[in-house]
């Protein structure tokens, strides 16, 4: 029996009355309880308007029925009740499930309530077991493997699988549902019955592909390692060392898996290729987590939990928020807002500081004005970085980054006089300088040098001059509160050249 079937077996025969199941899954959701129904020889029986209650009263198809076919079902037994949460919209339907609840948990009978999402009315919120329905584990995912390549290579045996091979395809498929990974494992298995190199890549572009559409969920394909990243050798220094906690012997010497780092700075610093290379350090694959996307949905609470449900799944796994304090804006009271955003700030938050497993989470902020508090707090987080505009040393770094990144030898331009002149820009500034400098040598025919990064860097205009005040407040805002994620030192610097 599954650990979600004992729970519900082990609720029902403590006298609990009502369950509510959080999940799109009904057929698994069917068969878990009917599992806890099997373990002490209970029956199950399967409720939906247009059938009725299957074996047991066909003809109770309207809600008012169904409760009085499961008041007189034989006890003990459990009916699975498929979207009776649109029947609890009606006051009436819900005060006859109340006056019918002390019955049903004295003679033994439960009614779980099966539905995509959860909408408890007030008078039953004290009475009913909300558990939602865990992703498949692995080894789940290894009998959904076997009955799919059975189901295939009927009549004839399926061929054996290498055990590295089969490995391979269960990571590949944590996260999914079991009907989404039903599906990936088909269309692989069709294209490629040995499950290599193409049915590996099937599998995780139909994981891309549901996790964007189903999750607000995508994972990011990137390249970009420590070596990428241009400036911040404070961010980097301390990647290093938490990346230790990754490894095997770690967790034998008592350290926990890191958690995640928040990195709030400057527009166009680098935060954003910081969370690729953290991802990178690690190990791990990264996912990224658009918030508007799914905080903007409706049954948003649900769309949340099965999002982080999912990263858990996955892990180990960096889970990547971009502009965190656009996902939460407004949250808070004094800004003027609504419950049902700071109930979803809540859940995020409580997760940040109670999740399991190896997910360590890269969140990315610009306007610290809008940050809500409750994400400032130690235990979210390991580590709060402010991200400025690179210094001299780290202009240099980045500037060499980006054009030995496309083929130039630096010791025929000279870098330094660029990084000198280009005080107050940004890294996707300087980017630009050696991209706009490429565009006028090729303009005019020859190969690029110190004179067309000048004049290129000289024309451009940076934000710093558009938004000095509000990067200076940032600025101040950081110290005494955030670490330095670049040479330790250039925040002093910056604020003496500003004086």
């Amino acid at each position: 029996m599954s650990a979600i079937a004992q729970e519900i077996a082990e609720l029902w025969s403590a006298g609990t009355p009502l369950l509510y199941v959080v999940t799109a899954e009904e057929e698994r959701a069917i068969a878990v309880c009917e599992a806890a129904a099997a373990g002490f020889g209970a029956r199950a029986a399967v409720w939906s308007a247009p059938r009725g209650l299957e074996g047991l009263a066909p003809a109770a198809k309207d809600p008012a029925a169904l409760l009085d076919a499961l008041a007189r079902a034989p006890a003990p037994v459990i009916v699975v009740a498929l979207d009776f949460h649109e029947a609890l919209r009606d006051p009436l339907t819900v005060r006859r499930v109340r006056d019918l609840l002390p019955r049903l948990a004295a003679e033994g009978r439960c009614l779980a309530i099966v539905a995509p999402r959860l909408a408890v009315p007030d008078g039953l919120a004290a009475d009913v077991a909300v558990l939602r329905l865990p992703l498949p584990e692995d080894g789940e995912l290894a009998a959904l493997l076997e009955a799919v390549r059975a189901g295939l290579a009927h009549p004839a045996p399926a061929p054996a699988l290498a055990p590295e091979v089969r490995h391979r395809a269960l990571v590949a498929a944590r996260g999914l549902s079991e009907g989404q990974a039903r599906r990936a494992f088909t269309r692989a298995l069709r294209r490629d019955p040995s499950l290599g190199a193409a049915g590996q890549a099937i599998i995780a572009a139909e994981k891309k592909r549901l996790l964007a559409r189903d999750l607000g969920l995508e994972l990011v394909e990137s390249a970009e390692g420590p070596d990428d990243l241009g400036g911040l050798p404070g961010f980097k220094a301390w990647m290093e060392e938490r990346a230790l906690a990754f490894d095997p012997d770690a967790s034998r010497f008592g350290l926990p898996p890191p958690r995640g780092v928040l990195l709030v700075g400057v527009q166009g610093c680098g935060k954003s290729l910081a969370a690729k290379a953290a991802a990178a350090r690690l190990g791990v694959p990264i996912l990224r987590l658009d918030l508007p996307r799914v905080l903007g949905a409706s049954a948003a609470e649900e769309r949340l939990s099965a999002a982080l449900e999912a990263a858990e799944a996955l892990a180990p796994v960096a889970l990547w928020v971009d502009e965190i304090e656009k996902g939460f804006a407004g949250s808070a009271p004094g800004d003027g807002g609504e419950p049902r955003a700071a109930r979803l700030l809540g859940a995020f938050s409580t997760w940040l500081q109670e999740r399991r497993g190896p997910v360590f989470v890269v969140a990315t902020a610009n306007d610290v004005s809008r940050l809500p508090p409750e994400l400032l707090r130690r235990g979210r987080f390991d580590e709060l970085f402010f991200v400025d505009l690179p210094d001299l040393e780290a202009r240099r770094e980045i500037l060499g980054l980006h054009l030995r990144r496309r083929g130039r030898d630096t010791e025929t331009i000279d870098v330094a006089a660029i990084a000198e002149l280009c005080a107050e820009y940004s890294g996707a500034e300087l980017e630009q300088v050696v991209v706009g400098a490429l565009h006028r040598a090729y303009a005019l025919g020859r190969d690029v040098d110190t004179g067309d990064l000048r004049r290129v860097a000289q024309d451009l205009v940076p934000l710093f001059r558009t938004y000095e005040e509000q990067i200076k407040g940032l600025r101040e805002w950081a110290r005494g509160r955030a670490r330095v994620a670049g040479r330790a030192g250039a925040v002093v610097d910056l604020f003496r050249r500003a004086q």
